[in-house]
């Protein structure tokens, strides 16, 4: 079941990926105010201790990452005319001279979903490329399509590489970028007051909140094996790192 659906077609299907979640359904609708309270009225009665979880070593990205992708929801229409205009402008660095168009057209649109949710709004760097180019050879061995695990396509992956490293790099796509990075700031706020709420609810609704690895802080990991990296214990929380005995006050 895990390896036909959440392995394989959610690697198809591209519709929003924030719904292509362990668990989720990617073609799921809005849900009403009157029953998100009538689903937390039968989960006080039927399962008051469950956890309540928003990441795991498992979930397809971040959790802080879905949410920026949750704002295209708000955004759908300038979404589309963007995705348009960015194809256009990056026609010129996908790899057309084999049988396959490198990265295919799904692949481009699941890119750019990608890069939207974990983009650095410091900029990006050659560990972030490195982490793009991990993640959509997995995207694209799952979705075994154009390549998989048992069967590499050689040519299509180097092409798919070729692509986000030029994509990603000023001297190509200083034009892509520098729209993508405006479009991004946008929809990372929007994503950022989406996780505010999300970490209240969690905290307040029924079931027991479960704060996965290194949630404390922002998480726009993509999928495992990026979302299982170690916790950055410099830049978490200073009680983090003070001793067992000042934090307990033991002798």
């Amino acid at each position: 079941m895990a390896k036909s659906l959440e392995d394989t077609a959610f690697y198809r299907y591209h519709r929003l990926l924030a719904l292509n979640e362990v668990g989720g359904d990617p073609a799921a609708g809005a849900l009403s105010i009157a029953d998100f309270h009538a689903r937390m009225q039968a989960r006080l009665i039927e399962t008051p201790g469950g956890l309540t979880a928003t990441a795991t070593h498992d979930t397809k990205r971040g959790e802080d990452a879905r949410t920026r992708l949750l704002a295209l929801s708000e955004l759908a229409g300038e979404w589309a005319r963007n995705v348009a205009e960015w194809r256009r402008l990056n026609a010129g660095l996908a790899d057309a001279a084999g049988v396959t168009r490198a990265p295919s057209a799904a692949h481009e649109y699941m890119l750019y979903q990608a890069l939207l949710g974990a983009w650095p709004l410091d900029g990006v760097d050659a560990a972030f490329v490195d982490r793009v180019i991990g993640y959509a050879l997995k995207a694209a061995r799952e979705g075994k399509q154009q390549t998989s695990w048992l069967a590499p396509d050689e040519a299509y992956e180097s092409g798919l590489r070729q692509f986000i490293a030029r994509l990603l790099d000023q001297h190509h796509s200083r034009g892509f970028l520098d729209a993508f990075s405006a479009f991004a700031q946008r929809a990372a706020l929007i994503g950022a007051l989406k996780s505010l709420t999300q970490v209240v609810l969690k905290m307040t609704m029924p079931g027991v909140p479960d704060i996965y690895q290194g949630t404390e802080l922002w998480d726009f990991s993509f999928v495992d094996p990026d979302n299982r990296r170690p916790v950055d214990f410099r830049r978490a929380p200073a009680h983090w790192n003070r001793p067992a005995r000042a934090r307990t006050g033991a002798p």
